[in-house]
């Protein structure tokens, strides 16, 4: 009896010991990561001022990285924006220009001749006004400031950014119908701050091309036109560094860019139109596209 008891104890002592000396199996990792990828945000009106359009309104998100330059980046917001204006101290989306007919201009009255635009700009309706005008034998009536069409849009960038350019959709109509892309002037140029109050950018931001070579295609001084952009996509900006400086919010770190169109058919008067000219439209939309660099 006592020896099956001994026998019993060191049996169960052995099988302890075996069991201590298991190593142990399980881990846990942790790695604290943290990287700020490449972003440009663009921000202008989210529709035309006709269909209900407000401003500003971030409507681009791009995430640059692993994109060349010409090449898409992901765009993580799907809605496509619309451009604006800066007047009367606030953001304002643009027309489209369909329903309305450009304001003109008196030119070499000899007194009066004042117009009075009244809202919404850049439209000739019954809620605007003229004076009274004197007139000679060279008093004519032109399209308001040579028929100039300005527009803005916003970028705010951790990264230095191209900008592409396409002319599509040409629409002509009327007696301006045989006219095309060679007949829309295009100019572009940027702001690296601007407005007031509230709507004021670019406080905290920096030149994105201090060189002063950023505008590669329409820069004032040469003659430019949306013929240029049709075939494909055109490098219209090329980028050298991040708009962002200093501290502060996207509107802070915002650079304005602004599109000017105008219209070149006359070569009767020198002037952008002439009365001879009839009546009619013409238009196209302009496509900008980010890239980094």
């Amino acid at each position: 009896m006592s020896m099956r008891r001994n026998m019993r104890k060191g049996g169960v002592g052995f099988l302890l010991a075996g069991c201590l000396a298991a190593p142990a199996l399980s881990a846990v990792v942790d790695r604290p990561f943290f990287r700020a990828a490449a972003v440009v945000i663009v921000f202008g009106a989210s529709d035309f001022e006709e269909n209900g359009g407000v401003a500003p309104v971030v409507y681009d998100f791009h995430v640059l990285d692993g994109a060349s330059s010409g090449q898409a980046a992901p765009d993580l917001i799907s809605d496509d924006g619309r451009s604006i204006n800066f007047n009367t101290g606030r953001y304002n989306p643009i027309q489209s220009g369909e329903s309305s007919g450009w304001e003109y201009q008196i030119n070499n009255e000899t007194f009066g001749g004042t117009f009075g635009s009244s809202a919404p700009h850049q439209t000739l309706d019954a809620n605007d006004s003229y004076s009274a005008f004197g007139l000679d034998n060279t008093t004519d009536i032109d399209l308001l400031g040579g028929g100039n069409r300005a527009s803005r849009f916003y970028v705010a960038s951790n990264v230095p950014f191209d900008i592409f350019g396409q002319a599509s959709n040409l629409t002509a109509t009327g007696d301006f119908s045989t006219m095309d892309y060679n007949n829309i002037r295009y100019r572009l140029r940027y702001q690296v701050s601007g407005g007031g109050g509230v709507n004021r950018w670019g406080q905290s931001a920096q030149d994105p091309a201090p060189s002063g070579n950023g505008v590669t295609y329409g820069q004032g001084g040469s003659v430019y036109t949306l013929n240029g952009l049709v075939a494909a996509p055109v490098k219209v900006f090329q980028g050298e560094q991040r708009t962002a400086r200093t501290e502060g919010s996207i509107m802070d770190h915002a650079v304005s860019f602004q599109s000017r169109y105008s219209l070149t058919g006359s070569t009767i008067t020198g002037n952008n139109y002439d009365f001879s000219q009839g009546i009619g439209s013409i238009g196209a939309d302009v496509t900008y596209t980010v890239y980094t660099p």
